[in-house]
């Protein structure tokens, strides 16, 4: 058995291993904070979410099993390709990549009610041999669980977040505009002009106008200084499209750029300074300090 890469998220240890019968990905979930006392809830939770997204066609990696070991919730499945991250980056994603990306998600963009969500970053994707886009990451759990919504792990109690997250990651309009940023992020050479083709492909002419307006009032399309003066930590995707307009051109700080935005403008912010720190930071990265 041999490790073909291996990857630490904030979330799970993510190994890829060769065990001589094919590649397999096996993911370590919350390797610092799952204990004994809460690993069979995470898998519990994780099963019931990709029911959910399997019973709203999204394509994901099959077979998925679970174990706990050593006290640790052990999420195993095949490999079934790189992620969408570096597919975009490297200039390798078409017109078809973008299609099957949003068509894997239409069952999530075509919900009348907030049962399940998805987290639209192109790093929870993976493009398969076969051409079809698979959704890989499914810890934590986007999904209405026993009458509780839980949108991030630990799940926050304050109702204020709970909705905001929900608005971002179970509403329609909310998903696209993660992936829109996602993809634009990267200065690969697709445009939102792109991706709104995608989506009226993929979901008709009608939803496609809906989502064209929608994109037209964020806030790297309005005038830079009136967007500035509504900086807000309450809007953090609204931060990260702000520094869409001041990010560097290179590739390695772009990637360190929007790392630290990521950070500084989340809702979990994992740094422990005030919100008036986060801020000042913000605006030292956008004015290039």
């Amino acid at each position: 058995m041999a490790i073909v890469w291996q990857r630490k998220s904030r979330y799970a240890l993510v190994s890829c291993i060769n065990n001589g019968r094919g590649v397999i990905v096996e993911k370590e979930i919350c390797p610092e904070k799952v204990n004994s006392e809460n690993a069979h809830w995470v898998n519990e939770t994780s099963v019931y979410f990709r029911s959910k997204l399997r019973e709203l066609g999204v394509q994901l990696a099959e077979p998925y099993t679970f174990a706990v070991r050593g006290g640790k919730a052990i999420q195993c499945s095949p490999y079934v390709g790189r992620d969408l991250d570096e597919v975009f980056r490297k200039d390798e994603a078409g017109a078809e990549t973008l299609r099957s990306l949003v068509s894997t998600m239409r069952g999530i963009l075509s919900q009348t009610g907030r049962e399940v969500g998805i987290d639209a970053r192109l790093s929870n994707f993976c493009l398969g041999p076969d051409g079809r886009v698979y959704y890989v990451d499914t810890f934590p759990p986007l999904v209405k669980y026993e009458d509780e919504f839980i949108v991030h792990f630990p799940n926050p109690t304050e109702a204020e977040v709970v909705e905001q997250e929900l608005r971002r990651k179970f509403d329609p309009l909310g998903v696209l505009r993660r992936l829109r940023f996602s993809i634009l992020a990267q200065d690969a050479g697709v445009s939102e002009a792109d991706i709104l083709k995608a989506v009226e492909s993929v979901m008709g002419e009608a939803f496609g106008q809906k989502v064209q307006g929608y994109f037209r009032t964020l806030p790297d399309n309005q005038d830079i200084q009136v967007a500035l003066a509504k900086l807000d930590l309450e809007d953090p995707d609204a931060i990260r499209e702000l520094a869409l307009r001041f990010m560097p051109p290179q590739s390695g700080a772009r990637m360190k750029y929007f790392s630290q935005i990521f950070d500084l403008s989340s809702n979990f912010c994992p740094l422990k300074i005030t919100d008036e720190e986060r801020v000042s930071r913000i605006r030292d990265l956008f004015a290039g300090k």
